[in-house]
Formats: structure tokens, sequence, C-alpha cells
């Protein structure tokens, strides 16, 4: 199938006539607008690569107009001939993209973008034609990811208390720790970072406490960029040598279960013992008479 092309840009000369002067806007008359700051993407969301155009009295025709959004060379989105060109949409946007086509006639080239994920950082790029002119301007979209809700695990032994918080998310988070007197114990964790396949960091923060009774900690996680902030307080009930008691306790669940069953048994076994031998009904080879 042989795709149309892009219709070029006409420019009309202007024709000599008595009595008329015609006017061609020239292309310093024609100026897009796009974003100056770098625009943030939110893992997960959508967001909206915003462009608009000037539209002049009497100068608006769908026909003419060409709306292109690049990534680089990536084509994320194309409309021309009063139409959406998917096929010449690179197929990592497929159905991810959205112009605005109500509002096109008001100058409004702006693109949604669904699904937003760390491979859609780049240079965008909005290259919009027509009658009036046409231009192309780029700006830079950066990502981010709110990092989740921390997973707190707990892991006791005779020498105390291990926590582990884990969470995910994007770029790179500031952790916290403070005890019960909000002294900062930060440096007696160990903090650790690593990338999943979807380019998201997974931060594992892990501290551990001797045996101690009423120990509460605060765990703080920072990402700036988002200016997420999460805070944690964690209290921790451990009476004093916890982990040998509790292995003594089961000990002595176990044995005392273990007792238990042997004397309902011996029980038993001396009631039937009592009871003597057991006698047997002799077989009726007959059956009974009928009446």
């Amino acid at each position: 199938m042989i795709l149309p092309s892009p219709p070029p840009l006409l420019r009309r000369p202007a024709l000599p006539c008595p009595g008329l002067t015609f006017y061609l806007p020239s292309p310093g008359h024609f100026e897009i607008t796009v974003p100056t700051e770098p625009q943030l993407a939110v893992f997960g969301r959508f967001m909206v690569l915003t462009c608009s155009f000037p539209v002049g009295p009497g100068t608006w025709d769908s026909a003419s107009l060409i709306v292109t959004w690049q990534r680089g060379l990536e084509v994320v989105h194309s409309f021309y001939h009063s139409q959406d060109q998917l096929d010449r949409q690179s197929r990592r946007y497929a159905n991810r993209t959205q112009l605005y086509l109500s509002q096109l006639h008001q100058g409004n080239a702006s693109l949604r973008l669904d699904g937003v994920s760390l491979e859609d950082t780049g240079y965008y790029s909005c290259s919009v034609s027509t009658l009036m002119g046409s231009q192309k301007k780029t700006f830079l979209v950066e990502f981010a990811a709110f990092y989740s809700e921390p997973h707190v695990q707990i892991t006791v032994s005779r020498s105390g208390v291990e926590l582990l918080l884990t969470s995910r998310g994007f770029p790179s988070a500031t952790l916290e720790w403070h005890d019960e007197q909000g002294q900062d114990v930060t440096n007696r964790t160990v903090t650790e970072v690593q990338t999943d396949p979807q380019g998201l960091y997974t931060v594992s923060s892990r501290f551990t406490r001797g045996p101690a009774t009423n120990a509460s900690l605060r765990f703080i996680l920072r990402n700036p960029v988002l200016q997420q902030e999460m805070m944690r307080d964690l209290a921790l009930s451990l009476a004093h040598e916890l982990v040998p008691q509790d292995h003594h306790r089961c000990r002595h669940l176990f044995y005392l279960s273990v007792a238990l069953f042997t004397i309902l048994l011996l029980v038993l076994l001396a009631r039937l013992a009592h009871r003597g031998p057991a006698v047997k009904l002799p077989k009726r080879d007959t059956p009974f008479p009928s009446h």
C-alpha cells in the first residue's frame, strides 16, 4: 500500500493588480508555542505535550494543516489531509497518542500520551504547517515515578531484630532513619539500590537493632523530583530475650501436647483392660422365623 505523502506548503505569489495590495505573512509572523522548561512525565499516567499555533482570521483550512510530533527521528504522531496518519506512527506509540481534534481550529496542536514509562524520556519536537507558515520547536521530557508504599519485613533473632524496608520508584530517593530520641541513625543502616526491568529503582534499607524494650523508629523516604515524602513510624515491643522465650514457649507447648496425648492414651487402654475380654455372640445360620 502506498501511503499518502504530506502535502507541500503552498506559497501563493503576489500578483500585480492596480489598486490592490497582497500581503503574505512572512515566516517571522508564524510562531508556535511549546514549553520552555523540561516537562515531567510520571510513570503509568498520561501527560499532555503542549503545542499551539496562531490562527488568523479567514486563514483556517483543515485540509492544509500538517501536525507532526517526533521524538528524535521517531514519529510519535502525524496528522494531515484532515486526519490522523497512524500508519506512519512508530509502533512504540501505537494506541497511546491522541490529538485534540476538536480544538485544532483554535490552534491547539497538543498531544496526549498515555501510559508513560522511562522509555518516553527525551527531546520531543512539534512541527506545524498552515497557510500562514510553518515552524518546528523542541523541548525536553523528563521522567519520574512515585515511590510505592514501603514493604516492611521484620526478622527476629537471638541477637535482636532486623527491619527491612523496600520501596520502588524513580529517580534515586533519599532515606533517613531516626531513633526514639530523634537522632539520625542512618549510618547504622545498609541500603541497596537495584534496577527492575522497567528501569525503576528498587530501594532496600536494612536496620538491625539489639534486644530492647519499646523501641521506636522513624523511616523517612524523599523523592524531591515529585516533592514526595513518606514518613513511617515503627513501634517495636521487644521483651528482654524475646527470641529465646519464644523458642522455649514453642518447645513447652509441643512437650505438653505430647504429654496430654500420652495420658489420654493410657487412660483409654486402662478402661479397656478393666472391661475384660469381649463376649462373642454365636452366629445364626438360619434366619429368624417369620410370623
